[in-house]
Protein backbone atom coordinates (compact mmCIF):
# COMPACT_ATOMS: atom_id res chain seq x y z
CA UNK A 1 0.00 0.00 0.00
CA UNK A 2 2.95 2.41 0.99
CA UNK A 3 4.64 1.47 -2.43
CA UNK A 4 1.07 2.09 -4.41
CA UNK A 5 1.08 5.36 -2.65
CA UNK A 6 3.84 7.15 -2.88
CA UNK A 7 4.45 5.81 -6.85
CA UNK A 8 0.76 7.68 -7.65
CA UNK A 9 1.80 11.10 -6.01
CA UNK A 10 -0.99 11.23 -3.66
CA UNK A 11 -1.23 12.01 0.18
CA UNK A 12 -3.59 9.18 1.12
CA UNK A 13 -4.15 5.30 0.20
CA UNK A 14 -6.55 2.72 2.13
CA UNK A 15 -7.67 -0.33 1.09
CA UNK A 16 -10.71 -2.20 3.10
CA UNK A 17 -12.79 -5.51 2.51
CA UNK A 18 -16.04 -5.45 1.51
CA UNK A 19 -17.95 -8.22 4.19
CA UNK A 20 -21.28 -8.72 2.87
CA UNK A 21 -22.03 -11.14 5.35
CA UNK A 22 -21.81 -9.01 8.12
CA UNK A 23 -22.75 -5.72 5.94
CA UNK A 24 -19.41 -3.84 7.18
CA UNK A 25 -16.45 -2.04 5.27
CA UNK A 26 -13.48 -4.02 7.29
CA UNK A 27 -10.26 -1.88 6.87
CA UNK A 28 -7.16 -3.84 6.07
CA UNK A 29 -4.26 -1.13 5.69
CA UNK A 30 -3.92 2.40 4.53
CA UNK A 31 -1.22 4.60 4.05
CA UNK A 32 -0.49 8.52 4.52
CA UNK A 33 1.87 11.25 5.53
CA UNK A 34 -1.44 13.31 6.76
CA UNK A 35 -1.22 14.13 10.41
CA UNK A 36 -5.22 14.60 10.94
CA UNK A 37 -6.31 10.82 9.49
CA UNK A 38 -7.56 8.14 11.42
CA UNK A 39 -9.64 4.74 10.46
CA UNK A 40 -12.02 2.76 12.75
CA UNK A 41 -11.37 -0.96 11.97
CA UNK A 42 -14.49 -1.66 10.21
CA UNK A 43 -17.66 0.27 9.73
CA UNK A 44 -21.30 -0.46 8.85
CA UNK A 45 -22.32 0.01 5.07
CA UNK A 46 -25.17 2.82 5.71
CA UNK A 47 -22.49 4.80 7.93
CA UNK A 48 -19.80 5.39 5.10
CA UNK A 49 -19.67 7.05 2.24
CA UNK A 50 -18.55 3.94 0.65
CA UNK A 51 -21.63 2.36 0.65
CA UNK A 52 -22.85 3.39 -2.75
CA UNK A 53 -19.62 2.14 -4.10
CA UNK A 54 -19.49 -1.36 -2.91
CA UNK A 55 -20.79 -2.64 -6.23
CA UNK A 56 -18.64 -0.65 -8.32
CA UNK A 57 -17.41 -2.83 -11.29
CA UNK A 58 -14.62 0.00 -12.65
CA UNK A 59 -13.18 2.28 -11.20
CA UNK A 60 -14.85 5.97 -10.00
CA UNK A 61 -13.36 9.39 -9.83
CA UNK A 62 -14.78 12.41 -7.68
CA UNK A 63 -14.07 15.51 -6.60
CA UNK A 64 -15.16 16.47 -3.55
CA UNK A 65 -17.50 19.51 -2.65
CA UNK A 66 -19.07 17.98 -6.20
CA UNK A 67 -19.85 14.79 -6.13
CA UNK A 68 -19.21 14.08 -2.63
CA UNK A 69 -19.87 16.27 0.30
CA UNK A 70 -16.62 16.94 2.57
CA UNK A 71 -18.65 15.86 5.93
CA UNK A 72 -18.87 12.22 4.75
CA UNK A 73 -15.04 12.08 5.20
CA UNK A 74 -15.30 10.72 8.59
CA UNK A 75 -11.56 9.50 8.53
CA UNK A 76 -10.38 13.03 8.50
CA UNK A 77 -10.52 15.26 12.05
CA UNK A 78 -9.76 19.14 11.91
CA UNK A 79 -9.74 20.12 8.49
CA UNK A 80 -10.05 17.91 5.49
CA UNK A 81 -7.15 18.07 2.69
CA UNK A 82 -8.31 15.66 0.06
CA UNK A 83 -9.92 17.45 -3.46
CA UNK A 84 -9.81 14.53 -5.51
CA UNK A 85 -10.41 11.00 -4.95
CA UNK A 86 -10.18 7.82 -6.75
CA UNK A 87 -12.15 4.44 -6.22
CA UNK A 88 -10.39 1.23 -7.47
CA UNK A 89 -12.72 -2.41 -7.05
CA UNK A 90 -11.15 -5.55 -6.65
CA UNK A 91 -13.07 -8.10 -8.21
CA UNK A 92 -13.10 -11.94 -7.27
CA UNK A 93 -15.59 -14.27 -8.99
CA UNK A 94 -17.20 -11.61 -10.50
CA UNK A 95 -18.16 -9.81 -7.06
CA UNK A 96 -16.31 -6.97 -5.81
CA UNK A 97 -14.73 -8.03 -2.65
CA UNK A 98 -12.35 -4.76 -1.79
CA UNK A 99 -12.06 -1.32 -2.42
CA UNK A 100 -8.87 0.45 -2.80
CA UNK A 101 -8.91 4.48 -2.49
CA UNK A 102 -6.70 7.15 -3.19
CA UNK A 103 -6.99 10.55 -1.67
CA UNK A 104 -4.77 13.91 -3.20
CA UNK A 105 -5.24 17.46 -2.91
CA UNK A 106 -4.05 16.97 -7.06
CA UNK A 107 -6.55 16.03 -10.16
CA UNK A 108 -5.63 12.42 -9.89
CA UNK A 109 -4.10 11.64 -13.70
CA UNK A 110 -6.17 7.99 -14.21
CA UNK A 111 -4.39 7.16 -17.77
CA UNK A 112 -1.01 8.35 -15.82
CA UNK A 113 -1.34 5.99 -13.00
CA UNK A 114 -3.26 2.97 -15.61
CA UNK A 115 0.02 0.76 -15.25
CA UNK A 116 0.41 1.08 -11.16
CA UNK A 117 -3.18 0.45 -11.16
CA UNK A 118 -2.87 -2.62 -12.79
CA UNK A 119 0.58 -3.83 -11.13
CA UNK A 120 -1.33 -2.89 -7.69
CA UNK A 121 -4.62 -5.27 -8.68
CA UNK A 122 -2.17 -7.91 -9.89
CA UNK A 123 -0.32 -8.11 -6.54
CA UNK A 124 -3.70 -7.98 -4.76
CA UNK A 125 -4.66 -11.62 -7.05
CA UNK A 126 -1.53 -13.05 -6.01
CA UNK A 127 -2.03 -11.97 -2.33
CA UNK A 128 -5.92 -13.67 -2.66
CA UNK A 129 -4.69 -16.85 -3.92
CA UNK A 130 -2.35 -17.72 -1.64
CA UNK A 131 -4.32 -16.73 1.37
CA UNK A 132 -7.33 -19.32 0.15
CA UNK A 133 -4.74 -21.92 -0.92
CA UNK A 134 -3.45 -21.73 2.63
CA UNK A 135 -6.70 -22.06 4.34
CA UNK A 136 -7.28 -25.36 1.66
CA UNK A 137 -4.00 -26.86 3.12
CA UNK A 138 -5.27 -25.88 6.61
CA UNK A 139 -8.79 -27.76 5.44
CA UNK A 140 -6.90 -30.93 3.74
CA UNK A 141 -4.84 -31.29 7.01
CA UNK A 142 -8.07 -31.21 9.04
CA UNK A 143 -9.54 -33.73 6.52
CA UNK A 144 -6.58 -35.94 6.85
CA UNK A 145 -6.51 -36.33 10.75
CA UNK A 146 -10.13 -36.70 10.56
CA UNK A 147 -9.44 -39.69 8.64
CA UNK A 148 -7.01 -40.64 10.54
CA UNK A 149 -9.31 -41.16 13.79
CA UNK A 150 -11.90 -42.91 11.23
CA UNK A 151 -8.92 -45.59 11.41
CA UNK A 152 -8.81 -45.54 15.17
CA UNK A 153 -12.33 -46.72 15.41
CA UNK A 154 -11.71 -49.85 13.46
CA UNK A 155 -10.35 -51.85 16.20
CA UNK A 156 -9.11 -55.58 15.15
CA UNK A 157 -10.67 -56.64 18.82
CA UNK A 158 -13.54 -56.02 18.22
CA UNK A 159 -16.49 -58.19 16.83
CA UNK A 160 -16.60 -58.33 12.90
CA UNK A 161 -20.27 -57.35 12.75
CA UNK A 162 -18.85 -54.17 15.26
CA UNK A 163 -16.24 -53.41 12.85
CA UNK A 164 -18.49 -53.24 9.96
CA UNK A 165 -21.02 -51.61 11.29
CA UNK A 166 -18.27 -48.50 12.61
CA UNK A 167 -16.53 -48.98 9.41
CA UNK A 168 -20.09 -47.84 7.60
CA UNK A 169 -20.57 -44.94 9.72
CA UNK A 170 -16.85 -43.65 9.31
CA UNK A 171 -17.21 -43.79 5.06
CA UNK A 172 -20.93 -42.08 5.71
CA UNK A 173 -18.99 -39.01 6.93
CA UNK A 174 -17.17 -38.94 3.52
CA UNK A 175 -20.57 -39.18 1.40
CA UNK A 176 -22.72 -35.53 1.99
CA UNK A 177 -25.29 -36.60 0.21
CA UNK A 178 -25.38 -40.21 -0.42
CA UNK A 179 -24.30 -42.92 1.98
CA UNK A 180 -22.84 -46.11 2.78
CA UNK A 181 -24.33 -50.11 2.32
CA UNK A 182 -23.49 -53.19 3.02
CA UNK A 183 -24.14 -57.04 1.09
CA UNK A 184 -23.19 -60.30 1.88
CA UNK A 185 -23.94 -63.28 1.02
CA UNK A 186 -26.47 -65.43 3.22
CA UNK A 187 -29.78 -67.56 2.24
CA UNK A 188 -28.66 -68.31 -0.74
CA UNK A 189 -28.29 -65.02 -2.35
CA UNK A 190 -26.59 -61.51 -1.72
CA UNK A 191 -28.31 -59.07 -0.21
CA UNK A 192 -28.30 -55.67 1.54
CA UNK A 193 -28.06 -56.23 5.25
CA UNK A 194 -26.69 -53.02 7.18
CA UNK A 195 -27.03 -49.25 6.38
CA UNK A 196 -25.59 -46.49 7.61
CA UNK A 197 -27.65 -44.55 10.18
CA UNK A 198 -27.29 -41.57 8.10
CA UNK A 199 -27.38 -42.19 4.85
CA UNK A 200 -29.93 -40.71 2.35
CA UNK A 201 -32.44 -42.69 0.14
CA UNK A 202 -31.11 -46.10 0.67
CA UNK A 203 -31.63 -48.76 -0.61
CA UNK A 204 -34.09 -51.26 1.03
CA UNK A 205 -32.36 -53.72 3.86
CA UNK A 206 -32.40 -57.29 2.10
CA UNK A 207 -32.80 -55.83 -1.54
CA UNK A 208 -31.08 -58.63 -3.54
CA UNK A 209 -28.22 -58.51 -5.98
CA UNK A 210 -28.57 -59.05 -9.19
CA UNK A 211 -26.12 -59.46 -12.61
CA UNK A 212 -25.26 -56.26 -14.49
CA UNK A 213 -25.25 -54.10 -11.18
CA UNK A 214 -21.87 -52.17 -9.92
CA UNK A 215 -21.82 -54.33 -6.80
CA UNK A 216 -22.10 -57.48 -9.06
CA UNK A 217 -19.41 -56.00 -10.94
CA UNK A 218 -16.98 -55.04 -8.05
CA UNK A 219 -17.43 -58.70 -6.72
CA UNK A 220 -16.69 -60.03 -10.22
CA UNK A 221 -13.33 -58.45 -10.51
CA UNK A 222 -12.32 -58.45 -6.96
CA UNK A 223 -11.42 -54.46 -7.06
CA UNK A 224 -13.31 -51.38 -6.10
CA UNK A 225 -15.63 -50.03 -8.99
CA UNK A 226 -16.10 -46.22 -9.75
CA UNK A 227 -19.03 -45.36 -11.96
CA UNK A 228 -21.59 -42.26 -12.75
CA UNK A 229 -25.16 -42.77 -13.72
CA UNK A 230 -26.94 -41.44 -16.59
CA UNK A 231 -30.65 -41.99 -17.08
CA UNK A 232 -30.82 -44.55 -14.10
CA UNK A 233 -27.99 -46.93 -15.65
CA UNK A 234 -26.32 -48.64 -14.24
CA UNK A 235 -27.99 -49.95 -11.78
CA UNK A 236 -26.05 -50.19 -8.20
CA UNK A 237 -27.62 -53.40 -6.64
CA UNK A 238 -30.56 -54.61 -8.85
CA UNK A 239 -33.20 -53.28 -11.62
CA UNK A 240 -35.53 -53.01 -8.30
CA UNK A 241 -33.96 -49.91 -7.43
CA UNK A 242 -36.67 -46.85 -7.55
CA UNK A 243 -33.69 -43.95 -9.05
CA UNK A 244 -30.38 -44.20 -9.50
CA UNK A 245 -28.63 -40.57 -9.82
CA UNK A 246 -25.01 -39.63 -9.75
CA UNK A 247 -22.37 -41.68 -8.72
CA UNK A 248 -21.28 -45.08 -7.51
CA UNK A 249 -18.37 -46.62 -5.66
CA UNK A 250 -18.49 -50.65 -4.60
CA UNK A 251 -16.33 -51.97 -2.76
CA UNK A 252 -15.36 -55.95 -2.87
CA UNK A 253 -14.43 -57.15 0.99
CA UNK A 254 -11.74 -59.55 0.83
CA UNK A 255 -10.93 -61.69 3.70
CA UNK A 256 -8.31 -64.49 2.75
CA UNK A 257 -9.02 -64.28 -0.51
CA UNK A 258 -12.67 -64.71 -0.26
CA UNK A 259 -15.11 -61.82 -1.28
CA UNK A 260 -17.47 -61.90 1.56
CA UNK A 261 -19.04 -58.61 1.63
CA UNK A 262 -19.26 -55.53 -0.84
CA UNK A 263 -20.14 -51.93 0.30
CA UNK A 264 -21.88 -49.77 -1.85
CA UNK A 265 -20.74 -46.40 -1.12
CA UNK A 266 -23.02 -43.54 -3.44
CA UNK A 267 -23.64 -39.97 -3.98
CA UNK A 268 -25.88 -37.84 -5.86
CA UNK A 269 -22.97 -35.30 -6.49
CA UNK A 270 -20.43 -37.38 -8.57
CA UNK A 271 -18.02 -34.46 -7.57
CA UNK A 272 -17.96 -36.03 -3.95
CA UNK A 273 -15.58 -39.07 -5.44
CA UNK A 274 -12.13 -36.85 -5.17
CA UNK A 275 -9.24 -39.15 -5.95
CA UNK A 276 -8.17 -38.50 -2.51
CA UNK A 277 -11.99 -39.48 -1.02
CA UNK A 278 -11.90 -42.72 -3.27
CA UNK A 279 -8.34 -43.48 -1.39
CA UNK A 280 -10.12 -43.05 2.49
CA UNK A 281 -12.94 -44.77 1.40
CA UNK A 282 -11.18 -48.16 0.01
CA UNK A 283 -8.23 -47.69 2.55
CA UNK A 284 -11.02 -48.12 5.51
CA UNK A 285 -12.69 -50.92 3.46
CA UNK A 286 -9.20 -52.79 3.33
CA UNK A 287 -8.32 -51.89 6.93
CA UNK A 288 -12.01 -53.47 8.25
CA UNK A 289 -11.23 -56.42 6.31
CA UNK A 290 -7.54 -56.72 7.43
CA UNK A 291 -9.14 -56.50 11.47
CA UNK A 292 -11.66 -59.01 10.93
CA UNK A 293 -8.93 -61.10 9.12
CA UNK A 294 -6.45 -60.89 11.89
CA UNK A 295 -9.00 -63.16 13.88
CA UNK A 296 -10.38 -65.01 11.56
CA UNK A 297 -8.30 -68.52 10.83
CA UNK A 298 -8.16 -68.97 7.19
CA UNK A 299 -9.56 -73.06 7.55
CA UNK A 300 -12.69 -72.02 9.41
CA UNK A 301 -13.65 -70.21 6.30
CA UNK A 302 -15.98 -73.17 5.04
CA UNK A 303 -19.17 -71.03 6.06
CA UNK A 304 -19.93 -67.41 4.46
CA UNK A 305 -18.34 -64.76 6.89
CA UNK A 306 -21.71 -63.33 8.44
CA UNK A 307 -23.81 -66.56 8.58
CA UNK A 308 -24.89 -68.25 11.98
CA UNK A 309 -25.85 -71.77 10.87
CA UNK A 310 -28.36 -72.94 7.97
CA UNK A 311 -27.06 -69.82 5.96
CA UNK A 312 -28.99 -67.63 8.19
CA UNK A 313 -27.35 -63.81 9.56
CA UNK A 314 -25.70 -64.08 13.01
CA UNK A 315 -27.43 -62.47 15.73
CA UNK A 316 -24.86 -59.95 16.30
CA UNK A 317 -25.72 -58.84 12.35
CA UNK A 318 -29.45 -58.91 12.32
CA UNK A 319 -29.16 -56.95 15.75
CA UNK A 320 -27.32 -54.88 14.72
CA UNK A 321 -29.23 -53.89 11.68
CA UNK A 322 -32.29 -53.33 13.91
CA UNK A 323 -30.50 -51.08 16.27
CA UNK A 324 -29.43 -48.72 12.68
CA UNK A 325 -32.82 -48.70 11.01
CA UNK A 326 -34.18 -47.59 14.86
CA UNK A 327 -31.87 -44.74 15.31
CA UNK A 328 -32.81 -43.67 11.51
CA UNK A 329 -36.65 -43.87 12.30
CA UNK A 330 -35.77 -41.48 15.33
CA UNK A 331 -33.91 -38.94 13.05
CA UNK A 332 -37.24 -39.15 10.63
CA UNK A 333 -35.05 -41.01 7.92
CA UNK A 334 -35.98 -44.35 8.33
CA UNK A 335 -38.26 -47.04 6.27
CA UNK A 336 -41.76 -48.88 7.40
CA UNK A 337 -39.61 -52.05 8.88
CA UNK A 338 -41.13 -55.02 10.47
CA UNK A 339 -39.11 -57.68 12.79
CA UNK A 340 -40.49 -60.86 13.64
CA UNK A 341 -40.08 -64.33 14.28
CA UNK A 342 -40.53 -67.69 12.57
CA UNK A 343 -40.70 -71.25 13.05
CA UNK A 344 -42.14 -74.42 11.72
CA UNK A 345 -45.28 -75.45 13.24
CA UNK A 346 -44.47 -79.24 14.28
CA UNK A 347 -40.61 -79.37 14.99
CA UNK A 348 -41.24 -82.69 17.43
CA UNK A 349 -42.56 -84.21 14.41
CA UNK A 350 -39.18 -83.57 12.26
CA UNK A 351 -37.19 -84.46 15.13
CA UNK A 352 -38.97 -87.67 15.36
CA UNK A 353 -38.17 -88.05 11.76
CA UNK A 354 -34.63 -87.54 10.44
CA UNK A 355 -31.16 -87.81 11.62
CA UNK A 356 -29.10 -84.93 12.87
CA UNK A 357 -27.22 -84.48 9.98
CA UNK A 358 -30.48 -84.12 7.95
CA UNK A 359 -32.07 -82.25 10.32
CA UNK A 360 -28.82 -79.21 9.75
CA UNK A 361 -29.39 -79.70 5.88
CA UNK A 362 -33.50 -79.16 5.99
CA UNK A 363 -33.09 -76.13 8.61
CA UNK A 364 -30.90 -75.03 5.43
CA UNK A 365 -33.87 -75.48 3.08
CA UNK A 366 -36.30 -73.83 5.43
CA UNK A 367 -33.86 -70.70 5.82
CA UNK A 368 -33.74 -70.62 1.91
CA UNK A 369 -37.14 -70.64 1.20
CA UNK A 370 -37.62 -68.29 3.67
CA UNK A 371 -35.98 -65.52 2.21
CA UNK A 372 -37.86 -62.69 1.32
CA UNK A 373 -36.35 -61.58 -1.26
CA UNK A 374 -36.70 -64.52 -3.69
CA UNK A 375 -40.77 -62.95 -3.42
CA UNK A 376 -39.64 -59.96 -4.58
CA UNK A 377 -40.10 -58.24 -1.07
CA UNK A 378 -37.01 -56.72 0.66
CA UNK A 379 -35.72 -58.63 3.77
CA UNK A 380 -33.40 -61.09 5.10
CA UNK A 381 -33.66 -64.32 7.41
CA UNK A 382 -31.80 -64.05 10.91
CA UNK A 383 -30.31 -66.90 12.89
CA UNK A 384 -31.98 -66.84 16.57
CA UNK A 385 -32.10 -70.09 17.81
CA UNK A 386 -32.61 -73.82 16.33
CA UNK A 387 -35.75 -73.43 14.67
CA UNK A 388 -36.52 -70.12 15.41
CA UNK A 389 -35.86 -67.69 12.61
CA UNK A 390 -35.36 -63.53 12.87
CA UNK A 391 -36.81 -62.02 9.66
CA UNK A 392 -36.53 -57.80 9.29
CA UNK A 393 -38.98 -56.71 6.19
CA UNK A 394 -38.71 -52.85 5.02
CA UNK A 395 -41.72 -51.84 2.41
CA UNK A 396 -44.01 -48.89 1.92
CA UNK A 397 -46.91 -51.71 1.70
CA UNK A 398 -48.09 -52.05 5.17
CA UNK A 399 -49.17 -55.77 4.44
CA UNK A 400 -45.71 -56.60 3.37
CA UNK A 401 -45.40 -59.31 5.95
CA UNK A 402 -48.55 -60.58 5.12
CA UNK A 403 -47.60 -61.04 1.49
CA UNK A 404 -44.82 -62.56 1.84
CA UNK A 405 -46.56 -65.52 4.24
CA UNK A 406 -48.84 -65.17 1.29
CA UNK A 407 -46.88 -65.86 -1.22
CA UNK A 408 -44.31 -68.75 0.73
CA UNK A 409 -47.55 -70.56 1.96
CA UNK A 410 -48.29 -70.94 -1.80
CA UNK A 411 -44.50 -72.04 -2.81
CA UNK A 412 -44.85 -74.96 -0.68
CA UNK A 413 -48.45 -76.05 -0.83
CA UNK A 414 -46.93 -78.99 -2.74
CA UNK A 415 -44.42 -79.38 -0.17
CA UNK A 416 -40.99 -78.62 0.36
CA UNK A 417 -38.07 -80.06 -1.72
CA UNK A 418 -35.22 -80.67 0.19
CA UNK A 419 -31.72 -81.04 -0.66
CA UNK A 420 -30.96 -84.15 1.07
CA UNK A 421 -33.81 -85.86 -1.62
CA UNK A 422 -37.56 -86.03 -0.96
CA UNK A 423 -39.91 -83.35 0.07
CA UNK A 424 -41.75 -82.72 3.18
CA UNK A 425 -44.63 -80.77 4.33
CA UNK A 426 -43.97 -77.19 5.69
CA UNK A 427 -46.29 -75.10 7.63
CA UNK A 428 -44.68 -71.98 9.62
CA UNK A 429 -45.68 -69.67 12.34
CA UNK A 430 -44.57 -65.93 12.58
CA UNK A 431 -45.17 -63.80 15.02
CA UNK A 432 -43.62 -59.73 14.20
CA UNK A 433 -44.19 -55.92 15.43
CA UNK A 434 -43.67 -53.16 13.45
CA UNK A 435 -40.38 -50.73 14.62
CA UNK A 436 -41.56 -47.72 15.23
CA UNK A 437 -39.55 -44.42 16.31
CA UNK A 438 -41.56 -44.60 20.00
CA UNK A 439 -39.67 -47.84 20.47
CA UNK A 440 -37.03 -47.52 23.31
CA UNK A 441 -34.60 -49.28 22.19
CA UNK A 442 -33.67 -52.60 20.02
CA UNK A 443 -34.37 -55.38 22.99
CA UNK A 444 -37.96 -53.59 23.49
CA UNK A 445 -38.90 -54.44 19.93
CA UNK A 446 -37.36 -57.93 19.97
CA UNK A 447 -39.19 -58.73 23.21
CA UNK A 448 -42.94 -57.58 21.69
CA UNK A 449 -41.92 -59.96 18.15
CA UNK A 450 -41.00 -62.95 20.68
CA UNK A 451 -44.38 -61.97 22.24
CA UNK A 452 -46.10 -62.30 19.01
CA UNK A 453 -44.75 -65.60 18.49
CA UNK A 454 -45.70 -67.13 21.54
CA UNK A 455 -49.18 -65.54 21.19
CA UNK A 456 -49.32 -67.49 17.63
CA UNK A 457 -47.95 -70.71 19.54
CA UNK A 458 -50.67 -70.99 22.06
CA UNK A 459 -53.07 -70.60 19.40
CA UNK A 460 -53.05 -74.18 17.19
CA UNK A 461 -55.37 -72.32 14.54
CA UNK A 462 -53.34 -69.02 14.17
CA UNK A 463 -50.65 -68.67 11.82
CA UNK A 464 -48.95 -64.68 11.45
CA UNK A 465 -50.01 -62.49 14.63
CA UNK A 466 -48.72 -58.61 15.14
CA UNK A 467 -47.79 -56.95 18.61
Amino acid sequence: MHLFRTSTRVQLSYMCWVNRARQQFVWETNSTGLPNVMFQDRVAFENHFLNEFKDAGEIIQLVVGEDIPKAKLMHYFDFVQAKHILIIPFINKGETVALTVLESEQEIDQEAIQDRVMSYNNALVNVLDTYLEVVDLHENQQEWEDYEQSINKLDYRQHRVEILGNMLEEIQKGLPNGGAVLLAPGMESWNVILRSQNSKQAPSLGLQLEEKSVAYEALEKGEPIFTMHFNNNPRRITSAEKRTEGATYAIPIMIHDRRQAVIICYDNDPLTFKESTKHKLSNLARIAALSIQSSVKKSGMVQELLTQNFGAFMPELWEAALTSELARLKKGTGTPTWLGLVTPDDVSALRTKFRVEDLQNIQTDFVTALNPSRYGIPGFIGYNSDYVYAFLIQSDDNEAVSFWMKKLKSKLESGLNLSIGGSIRAEFQVGFTEITKDSPNAYQVKERAKKALSKVMNDDEAELAEV
